[in-house]
């Protein structure tokens, strides 16, 4: 490269640097006056007037203004500032100005075009309503009017800054205090004046970059009406839209339960029942009743076959040391083949037990094994009445309106909460309260969500007559059944959950030990006995079939304060402030 072309190539660099970099140090806006007009009414209405004279040096096209409305309140709730009636002119001709408002996080954002905004000096009006800027302090006797009048987020210095505030005309005894400087500052570099109804503010010097003036007032009571209990209590909804997510819940739990979930009237009384309804097993049974499928209905299916002569149970007791072990050994007394009879769960659980060619099986050989069946045992009962017409809404598919409601709610919810401008867990403790109210309702609504057809209805209230003369017969009535009555509906006892009620009804009566159960202890027989031993049994079953390896991911398939209320007020304390900047 020549030495020409290296010196044309450096002033040809130099050149675009400067050409670059001059504009942009030209370019600077500031806050040259903030004046604003604050009319508080009777019920404590706040008009608020701001006018803001700006100097653009070089091009800009507008300016932002944001305004806190959001701010944490007592015990992990909200408060929201409601802010309407906003309106933008030029100060100097009164033309309106164009305008965007949106919410910004837990500001209102006010993106303000400026006409004409090149090496110029504007005046720009911005006047808004405030419903609640008092607080009230009904046990110190008055209320405050704590306003930060610039805010502390501006981006320039602010040259000068005033506030003049007028209260009603009956306003007698106010004292105010101004403060200056950044946020959190107690500086009070300003001049305060009350004049009758009046009080005058203004800054002594200008405020840095992010420096403001705050105004508190104190108001003695009777000079502005209280808000009464209602209106308090609308303006807290509509701070915390999330407390009304509980009553959506219920709403519309309750509408999707009275619609979908209810169950037929089936147009009969409950009244006893001395036996089952016609070919329903035990399980089916306690299903039906309370539309879950329980451990017991599992090990009352174990005794019920026991009882139709499909096995034996045996007790065995071994003593290893000084100790007594307890387990059980099942003899199958049916071949495969003449299980044309049983359920299909039936069959499952028959397989499951007796693997392979094996004809006897301790219970506690089936741990960690009888454990994949249960899913399909479960299936099975609950298919087999659905085979028979009890449900319309089945209590698996019940999940899915379950889920549906939860959906809803958070759905309706989240739209209140945009509607009102809050975000769903702006409320901190009390959103995360409302949410768990709101899913003990769903939860509880949404287990009544199963719904019998007609025939499942009166097929349950079958059931539950059954349930009530097994828990309530008498010892007479009981000498006029058949012998065989306490073992073949024991099994169904169990199920429904009224076997030591049904056993202690039979005591005396029945004297003769069952032969589908052995145990070590039967030398005087009592069907209290017998209930006891089966329970135990009942227990150790349920153990051993719920019981998976450590390493298993498979379940088991059973559910098992203020400026002069509080000690001192400081620069950007109260309501308003915010800050800006220009684009």
């Amino acid at each position: 490269m020549s030495r020409f072309a290296k010196h044309a190539w450096i002033a040809a660099a130099l050149f675009c640097f400067f050409a670059t970099s001059v504009p942009a140090q030209a370019r600077s806006w500031r806050i040259a006056r903030f004046d604003a007009a604050i009319s508080i009414d009777k019920d404590g209405h706040a008009l608020v007037t701001e006018k803001l004279g700006l100097r653009f040096e070089g091009e800009y096209h507008g300016i932002y203004r944001t305004i806190p409305i959001h701010y944490p309140g007592p015990g992990g709730t909200s408060f929201t500032l409601f802010l309407d009636h906003l309106s933008v002119t030029d100060g100097d001709t009164h033309k309106p100005l164009k305008y965007e408002s949106s919410r910004d996080g837990d500001y209102r954002k006010l993106k303000i075009y400026v006409p004409d905004a090149v090496d110029a000096s504007k005046n720009v009006e911005i006047a808004y309503r405030v419903l609640n800027p008092i607080r009230h302090f009904s046990e110190q006797n008055y209320d405050e009017f704590y306003w930060n009048v610039t805010g502390n987020d501006w981006e320039v210095p602010i040259d000068a800054a005033s506030a003049s505030i007028y209260f009603p005309d009956n306003a007698n005894g106010l004292r105010a205090q101004a403060f200056t400087g950044v946020y959190g500052s107690h500086g009070a570099d300003a001049a305060t004046t009350v004049n009758g109804t009046r009080v005058d503010v203004e800054s002594n010097n200008p405020l840095p970059m992010r420096g403001g003036l705050t105004v508190d007032v104190y108001i003695p009571r009777g000079i502005l009406n209280e808000p009464s209990s209602f209106t308090l209590a609308m303006a807290f909804i509509r701070s915390n839209p999330i407390v009304l997510m509980p009553f959506l819940a219920l709403a519309i739990m309750g509408l999707l339960w009275w619609y979908i979930g209810r169950d037929p009237d089936p147009g009969l009384s409950v009244a006893p029942q001395y036996g089952p309804p016609e070919k329903m097993t035990p399980a089916e049974a306690g299903l039906l009743i309370d539309d879950s499928i329980d451990p017991r209905d599992i090990t009352s299916t174990i005794v019920d076959l026991a009882v139709r002569g499909y096995i034996h149970i045996q007790e065995i007791d071994s003593k290893v040391l000084m100790f007594t072990n307890r387990d059980y050994e099942l003899q199958l007394l049916k071949p495969r083949s003449e299980w044309k009879d049983l359920t299909d769960f039936e069959q499952v659980m028959l397989t499951t037990i007796f693997a392979g060619e094996s004809k006897t099986r301790l219970l506690s050989d089936l741990k960690y094994s009888f454990y994949t069946a249960v899913p399909s045992i479960k299936d099975g009962i609950l298919e087999s009445l659905k085979q028979k017409g009890m449900y319309r809404i089945d209590p698996n598919s019940a999940n899915a309106y379950w889920l549906l409601g939860a959906g809803a709610t958070a759905f309706a919810t989240w739209l209140v909460c945009r509607a009102f401008g809050i975000g769903l867990f702006d409320s901190g403790l009390l959103s995360f309260v409302c949410v768990a109210v709101a899913i003990v309702i769903i939860f509880n609504i949404g287990r009544q969500m199963t719904a019998k057809s007609l025939v499942g209805a009166r097929t349950w209230v079958h059931v539950k007559g059954f349930q009530e003369f097994m828990n309530r017969v008498e010892a007479d009535k009981l000498r006029t059944l058949p012998p065989d009555t306490f073992e073949k509906f024991l099994p169904y006892a169990m199920a429904l959950g009224v076997e030591a009620h049904w056993a202690k009804a039979f005591s005396g009566i029945v004297r003769n030990p069952p032969t589908w159960y052995t145990g070590p202890n039967y030398s005087s027989f009592n069907t209290m006995m017998l209930a006891r031993d089966i329970g135990t049994m009942s227990s150790a079953a349920h153990e051993a079939f719920v019981a998976a390896p450590r390493a298993s991911s498979s379940g088991s398939g059973f559910s098992s304060g203020g400026g002069f209320g509080g000690g001192g007020g400081f620069s950007g304390g109260g309501f308003g402030g915010g800050g800006g900047g220009a684009f």
